[in-house]
């Protein structure tokens, strides 16, 4: 009942923006910057709970975040309309421009359902083609307050799925003659027992079915993913450690990464679901001594029972001197893509070749 009233008014909100009668331009910039406008009279109300729901850090050597917050005012205003991703926080008595904004752009039964509490409403492509709008209203600055720190997993996935989604649409599309590779794709299938995406950029370096081992990568710059199973009676069911993993990890880093390993100490983790399936979420940072090299890494573990493996899918990235979340984010999507069933996997490839 909770989240039906989160989004209740999701289609009753009348947005009023410039330029209605004029055909929408693409959304420009950044997919991980939140252009997010507050009144100065509750800014002091807001600030801390969106950088606590937005601004989640990850673990790079410089620290980075996966989405970022973009403050603006009014002078600033009609230029992040422009953006991918504009949020708005105003409580209904605000006395400032965003607050007047809300109040003009809610119907008569989007501001009942405002009035009786702090709500977000969410609308694509309001001021641009491709983006989204995040509205966080109610009664008093003090309800947007609660609202966001009690919603900040709700308010980051709205953000970080719209995103991955772009992500996934630059990825797997085609670009200059190249597309995803159909072909690695139904190999990996026949040989390893699950399905994974492969974009243009991404080549088969090193694995095959036999060594339960399979290594994508993806150059200029570096980031990789690999895939590594091992029989679920082999391990205990359910239980994953920390030092299994980084012991597993850095074991077959050493055989295909020429010596890769985790940085102690930098190993971290969360109970998550992954395609269904529970799982523990780590990240870390990796170094090379020999090379002198190093970076970010994500990665999954999690049990899939009804085939009897246990999973390890791993990400990594070598971008020295320039910003790794984009690149780490890549990775992430194209692990999403993995896929247990093989027979669904196959049936949503042969439609997609179908649409090339």
């Amino acid at each position: 009942m909770r989240w039906r009233k989160l989004y209740l008014a999701v289609g009753l909100l009348v947005l009023l923006f410039a330029g209605c009668g004029h055909p929408k331009r693409d959304a420009i910039g950044s997919y991980n910057a939140v252009f997010t406008y507050v009144d100065p009279q509750e800014m002091d109300f807001v600030r801390e709970p969106l950088k606590i729901a937005i601004e989640r850090q990850i673990i790079t050597p410089r620290p980075e975040k996966l989405l970022r917050i973009v403050w603006g005012d009014t002078s600033t205003f009609e230029d992040g309309t422009h953006h991918h991703i504009v949020l708005i926080a105003a409580s209904l008595e605000s006395p400032g421009f965003f607050g007047a904004w809300v109040r003009r752009s809610l119907t008569g039964e989007a501001m009942d359902t405002a009035r009786s509490g702090a709500v977000m409403f969410v609308k694509h492509d309001v001021w641009a083609k491709n983006q989204i709008v995040l509205i966080i209203t109610g009664p008093t600055p003090e309800h947007i307050r609660t609202f966001i720190l009690k919603n900040t997993n709700l308010i980051f996935n709205t953000i970080n799925d719209y995103t991955n989604e772009n992500v996934a649409n630059y990825l797997f599309s085609g670009y200059q003659g190249e597309r995803e590779k159909f072909d690695i794709e139904r190999r990996i299938v026949s040989e390893y027992g699950f399905g994974i995406r492969v974009p243009r950029m991404f080549d088969w370096e090193k694995g095959t079915g036999k060594e339960r081992f399979l290594w994508l990568r993806a150059l200029e710059p570096e980031r990789w993913v690999f895939v590594w199973w091992t029989p679920l009676d082999s391990v205990p069911k359910g239980k994953v450690s920390l030092s299994w993993l980084q012991h597993i990890r850095d074991s077959l880093c050493l055989i295909y990464y020429e010596g890769d390993s985790l940085i102690d100490g930098t190993l971290t983790y969360e109970l998550v679901r992954f395609k269904g399936f529970p799982a523990m979420k780590y990240r870390a940072r990796w170094k090379n001594s020999r090379i002198v090299a190093g970076g970010p890494v994500v990665g999954y573990v999690f049990d899939d029972t009804l085939h009897g493996r246990r999973y390890i899918i791993d990400g990594a990235v070598f971008a020295p001197g320039i910003r790794k979340e984009p690149y780490l984010r890549h990775c992430e999507v194209i692990m999403h893509t993995f896929e247990t069933d093989t027979a669904k996997f196959l049936k949503e490839l042969a439609n997609k070749f179908k649409s090339k």
